[in-house]
């Protein structure tokens, strides 16, 4: 009998240890927990973070947002939310969420504060700024005097700058004022979308048709206004060009021969 208690006695011990061990764990991680999170709450939020919360407060989906975007997967957005490292996103991905979060009830001001833009859509501002208050500044080019520099270079002529109204151009677009620019369409290659003499606002920092829209390129012998589209697996990247009009023939180019001067995003015409 005394043989049958020693070994009870002994596996007693052993239970009451490993309780005791499980307990510690316990207080432990909750204390851990603790830490964590209080130097979670501390810390501002990411931009990441900032991003994920403005498309939760909109009422959208990753994947949602992501076909919004012309995006083949939802990965593809989900990394600037999980996995984007750097402390702004950038200009032309804010630009794109715009209409998408605007709609939902998103001040457009947060959304330019995702890629250090202030609540006026302009970039920081500094005493040589092009933004007056309240305005955007916007040179107007003359593009039948267009050379191979494009609508950035020194062959264009400025023919006359615009001072438009900054919530005009910022429930659509985040671009700097210094990034925009005033063209008038030439010849009816984009009838019926666009007229002859009729004028567009083009933002030359996005030069990438995906998704695809109405860009500036250099055909050789001047600048043209055009429909791309970038033909999905090739490689390197190729793009097709056509007009809206139907008498004029569309052509494809590798996206470097294309020589994109910037996406259409505003157009102006009298009624």
């Amino acid at each position: 009998m005394h043989h049958d208690i020693l070994p009870n006695l002994r596996e007693s011990e052993n239970i009451r240890f490993l309780r005791s061990i499980f307990k510690w764990k316990k207080r432990i991680e909750a204390y851990g927990e603790c830490v964590y999170n209080r130097g979670m709450t501390d810390e501002a939020p990411t931009v990441s973070r900032r991003l994920k919360q403005l498309r939760q407060r909109a009422g959208l989906s990753i994947r949602e947002v992501a076909h919004a975007l012309g995006m083949e997967n939802g990965s593809s957005y989900q990394h600037y939310e999980d996995r984007y490292r750097k402390a702004l996103l950038p200009l032309e991905f804010t630009q794109r969420l715009l209409p998408i979060f605007g709609p939902k009830g998103i001040d457009p001001a947060e959304i330019f504060a995702l890629a250090g833009v202030d609540g006026s859509g302009g970039r920081a501002l500094t005493a040589k700024s092009r933004e007056i208050t309240g305005t955007l500044q916007i040179q107007e080019l003359d593009v039948r005097a267009s050379a191979g520099d494009g609508l950035t270079g020194d062959g264009e002529r400025v023919i006359a700058e615009w001072q438009v109204p900054s919530d005009v151009v910022r429930f659509y677009s985040s671009a700097a004022a210094a990034d925009l620019r005033f063209i008038t369409v030439i010849g009816d290659s984009m009838e019926p979308t666009l007229q002859p003499g009729q004028r567009v606002l083009v933002d030359t920092a996005n030069c990438i048709p995906t998704p695809p829209g109405v860009f500036v390129v250099w055909d050789g012998l001047g600048l043209v206004v055009k429909r791309v589209e970038a033909l999905a697996h090739s490689d390197p990247m190729r793009v097709r060009i056509s007009s809206d009009n139907p008498k004029y023939e569309a052509y494809e180019r590798t996206l470097a021969e294309a020589y994109i001067q910037g996406r259409v995003i505003g157009q102006w015409r009298w009624l």
